[in-house]
């Protein structure tokens, strides 16, 4: 971190996704209350991972997947970016049936949901299709591959003519029984500290305490139905990280072991506060 005026004797530096799912868990920042306390970066998953490795950021609202893969990380408690089921902005179309799929185009964006979707399409119906990473736009993908991976597009909700659609969530659900975690607060074990523990989670509380409000904001922000944002923020995202959330973390990393993901299983540390 460095000097600065937050009340902590530093300038938190911040990275997030600019997704509509991160909005809750960095935009209390943004108010007077929180003025200098932070700064923030956007950046799409993939892009984060980078940053928090090269140290141009101190803790980021980052991939899952980047905790399960590179020792050195430590996870905030009590903070996710989770889905128990249907997610709607992670999703696979393909332009034939699931089961026939030989090419995906995975979105470049992506880590964990990379990870998830090969896991699934594995577990769930036996196939291991060639993957290649593609930029994030649907059309495009579909021209080169049998099925795209997108993550975080809320405008691409409805159905899509001459594709089948499936959601990553209702997948992992089908096939364990249990909420998938898709981010987390990941700290290099340097620099993370009580106090940018307590911050974090009082920028959550202020969150999840204002949806109703931000789905307003955001709605009109981002072009969506003022709708889908309500429906996203009060039954599809879940902010928590409980015991619940941290059994299906551990067996999403087993399944990466299992699956040659990941070269080991470590242990990824919670902070204690």
């Amino acid at each position: 971190m460095r000097a600065g005026g937050n009340g902590l004797g530093s300038v938190l530096r911040i990275g997030s996704v600019p997704y509509l799912n991160g909005k809750p868990l960095v935009d209390w920042f943004h108010t007077p209350e929180a003025a200098g306390r932070a700064e923030i970066a956007y950046a799409v998953p993939s892009k984060l991972a980078t940053m928090l490795r090269e140290d141009e950021i101190d803790v980021a609202n980052c991939s899952i997947f980047e905790g399960l893969q590179r020792p050195g990380l430590v996870l905030i408690p009590d903070i996710s970016i989770s889905a128990d089921g249907a997610v709607k902005s992670v999703r696979l179309f393909s332009r034939v049936p699931i089961g026939q799929i030989r090419s995906v185009a995975l979105d470049t964006s992506s880590l964990t949901s990379s990870a998830l979707t090969r896991i699934l399409l594995r577990e769930a119906f036996g196939i291991s299709p060639q993957y290649v990473h593609h930029p994030p736009e649907l059309d495009a993908m579909l021209s080169v591959c049998d099925a795209g991976l997108l993550i975080g597009d809320l405008k691409l909700f409805g159905p899509r003519p001459g594709t089948t659609v499936y959601d990553l969530g209702i997948g992992w659900k089908e096939l364990t029984g249990m909420p998938f975690v898709y981010a987390g607060w990941l700290a290099r074990e340097d620099c993370a500290t009580v106090e940018m523990a307590r911050l974090l989670i009082e920028a959550k509380r202020w969150g999840v305490g204002s949806l109703e409000m931000l789905a307003e904001k955001w709605s009109q922000s981002m072009d969506l139905p003022l709708e889908r944002c309500q429906d996203y923020f009060l039954n599809v995202m879940d902010y928590d990280l409980t015991g619940r959330h941290l059994a299906a973390l551990h067996l999403f990393q087993q399944k990466c072991a299992e699956h040659g993901l990941i070269p080991a299983i470590h242990a990824l540390p919670i902070l204690e506060i």
